[in-house]
């Protein structure tokens, strides 16, 4: 997601909770627990606050821009796989590629090869 911003540094305490501006999700704390500024997997894209889930299924949507309206089901799910694994290697490039395939609910081959075609070789692979 190219329009993802870091987290704004809060004061602790400035916030009580978060909601997703597209699940409306809402995370929160126990009052005797220190606030993060924000969960850590959250980030503010065009103006709004997303979770990770929401982030990845956004980057799955922008995958799908500009493509041909006449391509077929399968076509369209695989480029939107392609897109969450993209954005799952983007978001961290040193994640294990085990872990990255289990979060997009696909293959570590497929995380390999996206990798490949990004030229980010996994830190972790012999």
């Amino acid at each position: 997601m190219t329009n993802a911003e870091p987290a704004p540094q809060l004061d602790a305490g400035a916030s009580d909770s978060w909601t997703c501006a597209r699940c409306e999700v809402t995370v929160s704390f126990a009052p005797e627990v220190e606030r993060p500024h924000l969960p850590s997997t959250w980030a503010w894209e065009n103006g709004e606050l997303h979770c990770l889930g929401c982030r990845r299924e956004l980057a799955a949507d922008e995958g799908l821009e500009g493509a041909d309206e006449g391509l077929s089901s399968e076509r369209r799910l695989q480029i939107r796989s392609q897109a969450r694994v993209e954005f799952e290697i983007k978001r961290d490039p040193g994640r294990q590629d085990n872990l990255i395939a289990k979060a997009c609910g696909t293959s570590v081959f497929k995380v390999r090869k996206v990798r490949t075609r990004l030229g980010l070789e996994s830190p972790h692979r012999a």
